[in-house]
């Protein structure tokens, strides 16, 4: 991973260079040409080829948007008709452009009423194109369905207007978690679709760093909710690390994408009492202490004997309810380690994972070492 400061000083050259203004916003670097007012964002980190992809991108921004006239076919033939003065996403009808966009690299997907474009830098010409018609876009992926425009959305706002995208509702894990097995599909037929069984389900094999892929097409999640798409797939049996310490990981993918009938965004977690109480087969508890009995009143006549053994019903009932409260808080603590072990089983996933990169990237080592050892020894 290349340090902030790298990506600063990049940032700083290029941007002097080329006669650009620079500023930190929601932890991204915003670039801003004021001479055609595009704008373009750089994240504070980079993975790989990162730089040299910054680079290009900051240069693009010297280019007019793609769907911009030229000022002489604006000022002279305003007329649509002839196809040689069209913008240039207008010369293909949507299913063109979606499968243009796909072929050169583009991934795009609805999420949350939003289109997203996910794609090598080389073809954000494409995710340009996708946006400028980004209504038109939605309603094909979309099937014209209500997925694309549900009540509480807002206008969804151009690429080329600003930088920074406000979500009006939370993330569609279910969406997302679908676009990234899409994602690992393709990477998976690109090796050549190789059989690989999971439980007696036969899907295909993939080696590749899991983390890296979601960082390059899906630079905004944050690691909690990486977290939490990992864990969907996982759970519906859509994906499987087979052997997490190889270099790189094997992983088994899916053939096919089953939702099994799931509609699912986050639900909050249950209350462990209520889990354990429905388990049991009895009415879920409240999660404040039941309260004790009402203690039986001895009547205003009623002698010694009788008193005593009113007061020993009423220590019996006392000591039934601390042993039902003990039950509840016994239960409640069981279903916070399965819990912690999930999470901690979740942790070692990725661990062994950063393992694998740390493997790979002491390798790569090696091997410029050897290299630069026998030009030594040459000399």
């Amino acid at each position: 991973m290349t340090n902030k400061s790298d990506v600063k000083k990049l940032v700083e050259a290029e941007t002097e260079r080329l006669g650009f203004t620079m500023q930190l916003a929601n932890g991204k670097f915003l670039i801003t040409n004021p001479a055609n007012g595009r704008t373009g964002e750089i994240p504070l980190q980079a993975m790989g080829r990162g730089l040299d992809n910054y680079k290009t991108k900051i240069r693009s921004l010297l280019n007019d948007h793609p769907t911009k006239p030229s000022p002489m076919v604006a000022a002279t033939d305003p007329s649509p008709e002839k196809a040689d003065t069209m913008p240039r996403d207008t010369w293909w009808s949507v299913d063109e452009l979606v499968g243009a966009a796909l072929a050169n690299g583009i991934k795009p997907y609805v999420s949350g009423g939003l289109l997203h474009t996910p794609g090598p830098v080389e073809s954000k010409s494409y995710a340009d194109m996708l946006h400028a018609r980004e209504a038109e876009v939605i309603a094909y992926l979309t099937k014209n369905t209500n997925t694309a425009a549900t009540e509480g959305d807002t206008t969804v706002p151009k690429i080329g207007d600003t930088a920074t995208i406000t979500r009006s509702k939370p993330r569609d894990i279910f969406a997302d978690a679908e676009a990234l097995w899409g994602l690992l599909r393709d990477a998976a037929r690109d090796q050549g679709d190789k059989p690989l069984t999971n439980g007696g389900v036969v899907g295909v094999q993939w080696q590749g760093a899991l983390s890296q892929i979601i960082k390059g097409a899906c630079p905004d999640w944050d690691t909690s909710y990486q977290q939490e798409v990992r864990q969907y797939l996982n759970r519906t049996e859509h994906t499987r690390c087979h052997r997490p310490r190889a270099n790189p990981p094997v992983w088994w993918i899916a053939l096919e994408w089953n939702d099994g009938g799931l509609t699912i965004t986050k639900m909050p977690t249950p209350d462990p009492r209520a889990v354990a109480a429905a388990a049991a087969g009895k009415t879920p508890a409240k999660k404040t202490p039941a309260p004790a009995p009402a203690p039986a009143m001895p009547p205003a006549t009623a002698g010694p004997a009788l008193r005593a053994l009113i007061g020993f019903e009423q220590a019996i009932q006392r000591t039934e309810a601390e042993r039902d409260q003990a039950i509840r808080e016994r239960d409640e603590a069981r279903a916070e380690r399965d819990e912690a072990r999930a999470a901690h089983a979740g942790l070692l996933g990725e661990l062994d994972e950063m393992k694998a990169d740390r493997d790979r990237a002491k390798t790569e080592l090696d091997a410029i070492n050897a290299v630069f050892a026998r030009y030594g020894g040459a000399q």
